[in-house]
């Protein structure tokens, strides 16, 4: 309850925000003829289509039930998007107090429920989930995320009873969080991770063990593949390789992932849109290959926890890492900024396991430092959460966060960066 209460505060601007006229409210919501009128034809076409290049009708059926109860209220949609977010707080700290009991068990009550709190709540409160629950538009990932997080808690269920229906339990809530965001395609990977938190791969289990243990996703896999084609049907999911050639993309990738480590770590600077450093046929900065440093610097870092047997640290990484794979550029991506606030929703969960294991590990070796490792992680939320406060503020309305990235062009003017335009300065930004 206490989980909730912090979130709620964090959060407690959004109820006073508004739709954002002029970025994807409009289209999304406010102007989508199926969420006032729709018939049973409707429903069954919207299921079977893509609207505007997304799918998410799942999503939608949540904004038609606001719609009917509220309608157009904007403080209903944001509120609907919180308690969305704060059942996710509390799966997610679910999921990890379940995780240790099996992967820690010599862990005391009060070390475990520490663990599980501090990872929950930087999952909770962080800066970086402003964008996601205080932006209506981007509902969609809250939601998809509580349907991950329920076949997660599902298949630790699965995992203790070896039942198969609750295979079934967790095929539907894969279906439900695709209808939600595609970007839920990669479900079955976060499964695999699972597995190896749970030591499902561990040396000792035999070659037949792990057989089956693989075995078990083949089904999860074909329906990941049957999406795909589904998107490919409705002219989404090609690989398109024009514009950035490869090894741009590749660094692309290494700047993207460390941007987000340094985000979750310290998320100040933060804006709702990140431009690329370059236009296409540009040569990339010279600072841009310090990243080939930072990413190896990261990879012995996991590589010495691997060998430690850390599995906890590693099935953090895998849970960031997983969920973020399809955004880094490695794969083109058709969207103008090079990474998103919205992006690391999923992915703070790997990330807050990973810190929540550095405090209480120091807290176990250092303990004469205690009191000072406490006061720190103490101030080091409450930022978290004041800025989060902030931050939900600056979601009011399209007028709001276009002052946000004001700064943020001038900056690349100042550096000498190519000139860019403000995403919402040509947009309508008026009620309807």
């Amino acid at each position: 309850m206490g989980l909730v209460l912090l979130t709620v505060l964090a959060y407690s601007p959004t109820f006073l925000n508004d739709f954002q006229y002029a970025w994807d409210d409009q289209w999304q919501v406010l102007d989508y003829e199926f969420v006032q009128s729709h018939s049973f034809h409707d429903l069954a076409f919207h299921f079977t289509h893509f609207h505007l290049g997304q799918y998410m009708p799942v999503n939608t059926l949540l904004y038609i039930l606001i719609y009917k109860l509220f309608g157009f209220n904007p403080s209903a949609f944001h509120a609907a998007s919180l308690v969305v977010h704060c059942a996710n707080v509390m799966l997610v700290f679910t999921v990890l107090s379940k995780i240790l009991l099996k992967v820690k068990p010599n862990w005391k009550t009060g070390r475990a429920k520490g663990f599980s709190v501090l990872g929950s709540l930087v999952f909770a409160i962080h800066p970086l989930q402003v964008e996601s629950v205080a932006w209506i538009s981007a509902s969609k990932v809250v939601l998809y995320t509580l349907f991950v997080l329920l076949g997660l808690r599902t298949y630790l269920k699965y995992v203790d009873s070896r039942k198969v229906p609750w295979l079934f339990v967790m095929a539907f809530c894969y279906l439900l969080a695709y209808g939600s965001k595609e970007q839920a395609i990669i479900f079955p990977l976060n499964l695999l991770a699972l597995d190896y938190i749970l030591g499902r791969f561990r040396p000792a289990r035999t070659k037949r063990q792990i057989k089956k243990v693989l075995i078990e996703k083949v089904p999860f896999f074909a329906l990941a593949v049957l999406l795909y084609a589904f998107s490919i049907s409705n002219d989404l999911g090609q690989l398109n390789i024009e514009g950035y050639p490869l090894h741009q993309r590749a660094m692309f990738a290494m700047s993207s992932f460390m941007d987000y480590v340094f985000r979750s770590v310290a998320p100040v600077k933060l804006y709702y849109f990140y431009f690329f450093p370059i236009e296409r046929g540009e040569p990339l900065p010279v600072y841009f290959y310090g990243y080939i440093v930072l990413i190896l610097i990261c990879a012995a870092f996991l590589w010495y926890n691997y060998k430690k047997n850390n599995r906890l640290v590693i099935f953090g990484f895998l849970l960031f890492f997983i969920n973020i794979v399809l955004v880094l550029h490695i794969v083109p991506m058709p969207r103008k900024m090079i990474t998103a606030d919205r992006y690391m929703y999923l992915s703070l969960v790997g990330l807050g396991t990973m810190l929540a294991w550095f405090v209480t590990y120091i807290y176990t070796k250092y303990r004469r430092w205690s009191k000072f490792l406490a006061l720190g992680v103490a101030i080091w939320f409450l930022f978290l959460g004041g800025y989060s406060f902030i931050r939900t503020r600056e979601w009011k309305d399209s007028g709001s966060i276009k002052q946000n990235v004001k700064e943020l062009i001038e900056k690349r003017k100042a550096e000498g960066l190519p000139a860019v335009d403000n995403p919402l300065e040509n947009t309508p930004n008026e009620k309807k």
